[in-house]
């Protein structure tokens, strides 16, 4: 099975392993992040491993760059089949010593842009399908004060795929969530297990909406 998968908030923990494990596949990968300084080195890794990669620099926060951005990541890849959203502004920190420009910035990357996101990809699934993926978190579940803004917007976003995931599939769009309930560091075993958890979210038809790793 071969495809072709947009990371939106490419990183070097969870994001890089997902394209490599997808890239093994002989998928076409497209990494996405609000600056190129990281983008170029993932992709030079990627290419040494013979994966048809390629970089492109999409603010999620911004609707319209992230509807042109998909435009340009399907053409890039020849059709997308897969766009996951990994962005996230990781802070350990309670609400109250939170600024309010903090508490905007966070929710900016945390929810708001997983919503034009996946907005964005439907959008362009309409006519063919295609899967929506979304990196969750324990702390919707298992929510902590020190991790405000975190929490909030892994729950929102899990509110929001698990309500998606009937009406998208009845327009033959799936939409999973892998929800990572272990911390994951780079190129770590951890970030591989979450990568392979995305991958069955992707082609296993039969898939719940949510997995978690590691499994219960």
């Amino acid at each position: 099975m071969s495809g072709a998968l947009l990371i939106v908030g490419a990183g070097p923990g969870i994001g890089e392993a997902a394209a490599e494990r997808f890239g093994r596949e002989g998928w076409t990968i497209v990494l996405a992040a609000r600056g190129p300084r990281t983008l170029d080195a993932m992709v030079a890794r990627l290419i040494g491993q013979g994966v048809n990669a390629h970089g492109l620099v999409i603010d999620a926060t911004d609707p319209e760059a992230v509807r042109a951005g998909l435009r340009t990541a399907d053409k890039l890849s020849g059709g997308l089949t897969a766009v996951l959203y990994n962005a996230a502004k990781v802070r350990q920190q309670d609400l109250f010593s939170m600024t309010d420009a903090e508490i905007d910035s966070d929710l900016a990357v945390n929810v708001t842009g997983g919503l034009h996101t996946i907005r964005a990809a439907a959008g362009l699934f309409e006519d063919r399908g295609g899967t929506i993926l979304v990196t969750g978190g324990g702390l919707a579940v298992a929510p902590h004060s020190d991790w405000a803004s975190l929490g909030l917007g892994k729950a929102a976003l899990r509110n929001l795929v698990q309500g998606l995931a009937p009406a998208l599939a009845e327009r033959n769009i799936r939409i999973g969530m892998a929800t990572v309930a272990t911390l994951v560091a780079p190129a770590s075993a951890e970030a591989s297990g979450v990568a392979d958890t995305l991958w069955s979210l992707a082609t296993d038809p039969d898939a719940d909406w949510e997995q978690t790793f590691p499994a219960a």
